[in-house]
């Protein structure tokens, strides 16, 4: 008998969700890979071409106002995707496709690299995102948006967003998956919305396209408040939170295997044969 035949309908319909998302996002994830982020030089050059994004985005990718996202940390290989589609029109807004259009063009994308590069590496600050606007939640909205973020709702077919954006909300650099922890509760809000309109229609595979359309708009708002006040780094997260990590990680476990190949035929002893009764099933 077939497992999906156990499971509730609403829960059967997220795992093949999130089997054909996989499927989905490993096509785009190659997309829309650009490397190992850039190291310290290409971050300060970078620094010399962002005059035009500090105006609404600070000098640090700390933005003030709840309608600007906060750059500060966020995703090299995200940053450089949406900087991408702004030039080239994959994602359409009033502001930054006009802005997108004032960054020099340059070879393979540099200055845009340079940019992502600066902006990644920037801390950001969690005083500044609590002190900044939003709306306030109380406890019960935050718990709401908890729930939906860690674990979804089976029953309204929205999967949990920490499948993705993992559980702290700190992204997923090599698939371009931006983090969302300590980002402004307006601008989620807004992306949300335009995700459901399809105003905005750049994610990979329409995935989010189909998540806020299955939301309400109550939901989005408690995610978005959740979003808003989480901070990653008192958060328990999963796995490497960096590309650089995981490659040292993969290597660090390729080394250990092949020391355990070599080393096994002089260190193991071969274990001698032993007679072993069977015992009837009973």
């Amino acid at each position: 008998m077939k497992i999906a035949e156990h499971m509730p309908k609403p829960a059967t319909a997220i795992a093949l969700f999130l089997v054909a998302f996989c499927s989905v996002a490993d096509v785009h994830a190659k997309a829309d890979y650009h490397g190992i982020p850039l190291g310290a030089a290409a971050a300060k050059q970078g620094s010399a071409l962002i005059a035009v994004c500090a105006a609404c985005h600070g000098i640090t990718g700390n933005s003030a106002a709840a309608e600007y996202p906060n750059l500060a940390a966020q995703r090299y290989n995200y940053l450089l995707k949406q900087l991408e589609d702004f030039r080239d029109g994959a994602r359409k807004s009033t502001i930054m496709s006009g802005m997108a259009m004032t960054i020099p063009p340059s070879a393979n994308n540099q200055n845009l690299k340079e940019i992502a590069a600066y902006f990644s590496r920037q801390p950001l600050l969690p005083a500044e995102v609590a002190a900044g606007p939003g709306v306030r939640a109380d406890a019960t909205q935050l718990k709401e948006g908890q729930k939906i973020y860690t674990q979804g709702l089976a029953n309204d077919n929205i999967p949990a967003c920490a499948a993705c954006h993992g559980l702290g909300a700190d992204g997923n650099g090599p698939m371009a998956i931006p983090a969302l922890a300590l980002q402004h509760q307006v601008y989620l809000l807004t992306q949300l919305d335009q995700f459901a309109s399809g105003a905005r229609r750049n994610s990979p595979g329409q995935v989010m396209t189909s998540i806020a359309r299955a939301m309400t708009k109550p939901q989005m708002q408690a995610v978005a408040a959740y979003l808003q006040q989480l901070n990653p780094d008192s958060t328990l997260g999963i796995g490497p939170k960096n590309y650089g990590e995981y490659t040292r990680t993969v290597e660090l476990h390729q080394q250990a295997e092949k020391s355990a190949l070599v080393a096994a035929p002089h260190s193991v002893a071969k274990p001698k044969a032993e007679t072993v009764q069977s015992k009837p099933i009973r």
